[in-house]
């Protein structure tokens, strides 16, 4: 058995039930609750580092100027003052001095426990706990499509992303793993760039549903599937929005399961992952098995020190 969590960021319940996403309405769930810590709303990842460990940003440390570190000490001191600056001026403070350095920031990754660190659990591209790159790369192509990038060079690269990010874990379905996670900022950056087009992101909110019914229909029997945001996005055609600033994060946050029960909390979902996956026995056929590797052709043709 494998409980896949897709850390779906951004997937609001309202826009949810707005384009009549029925994807992502599986056996059991709805809006859910989270928090914003350093921010006046949620903030990316504090809240993925939180839904991993199920402690709150003070214990795990992605907060603040935790949630970036620097190869350069004083930048890396920087940035503890500016942790509480909005996400906007962080961004634009931090394009700034990659662009007079050269250098760039690393999502900073807890040092503390994680529903991934269990055994056979596998985690692809998680904010404050593995290889944020897939998400500073989402970054990215908000700021090209702030500086004039054209729409289907942005939709090439964002779903290109996110076809790598759900393949990954449909392909975990096939080995003995326990948890698959795997993060996926498609909506956010779709929600960003389109909140005032209501066409165009439902259109993206489609085709996430449709890599969501490709990992159902991959399910084995015992398997499980949680989809979990982090927040919403507030948007100019969503009536409950009326007044409220478009393409900024909402407290929206939606969660659905495959199961009969799904988390209340962001702050519930580890321990709901962690007891489903009790349950399971990813069976040991196979894993303390070596491999027969020719190493000294291999070092002949350069492939081996």
């Amino acid at each position: 058995m494998t409980v896949v969590v897709l850390a779906l960021d951004a997937l609001d319940a309202g826009l949810v039930d707005h384009f009549d996403l029925d994807a992502v309405r599986l056996e059991s769930g709805g809006e859910i609750e989270t928090f914003a810590n350093t921010q006046a709303v949620p903030y990316t990842p504090e809240v993925w580092a939180t839904v991993a460990t199920g402690l709150e940003p003070a214990e795990h440390g992605i907060t603040g100027g935790g949630t970036s570190e620097w190869a350069n000490p004083a930048l890396d001191l920087a940035s503890t003052v500016t942790g509480r600056l909005d996400e906007s001026t962080r961004g634009t403070l931090g394009k700034l001095v990659r662009s007079r350095t050269g250098t760039r920031e690393r999502i900073g990754e807890t040092d503390r426990e994680s529903m991934f660190d269990a055994d056979d659990a596998v985690v692809h591209n998680w904010p404050g706990v593995d290889d944020g790159r897939p998400l500073q790369r989402a970054w990215d192509l908000m700021n090209a499509v702030a500086d004039g990038m054209p729409r289907h060079e942005f939709e090439r690269e964002l779903f290109g992303l996110c076809a790598q990010q759900f393949g990954w874990a449909r392909e975990m379905l096939a080995h003995p793993v326990s948890i698959a996670g795997v993060h996926v900022h498609t909506l956010d950056a779709a929600g960003h760039a389109y909140a005032d087009d209501e066409a165009a992101l439902g259109r993206a909110y489609d085709r996430v549903g449709g890599f969501v019914d490709e990992i159902v229909a991959a399910l084995g029997e015992d398997d499980e599937l949680l989809v979990v945001s982090d927040h919403g996005m507030r948007t100019e055609f969503y009536p409950p929005d009326a007044g409220e600033n478009p393409a900024s994060h909402s407290w929206r946050a939606y969660a659905s399961s495959t199961a009969e029960t799904c988390p209340k909390s962001v702050y519930d979902v580890r321990r709901w992952v962690e007891e489903r996956a009790a349950q399971s026995d990813t069976g040991t056929a196979g894993r303390d098995q070596g491999i027969d590797m020719p190493t000294d052709r291999l070092r002949e043709l350069g492939y081996l020190d």
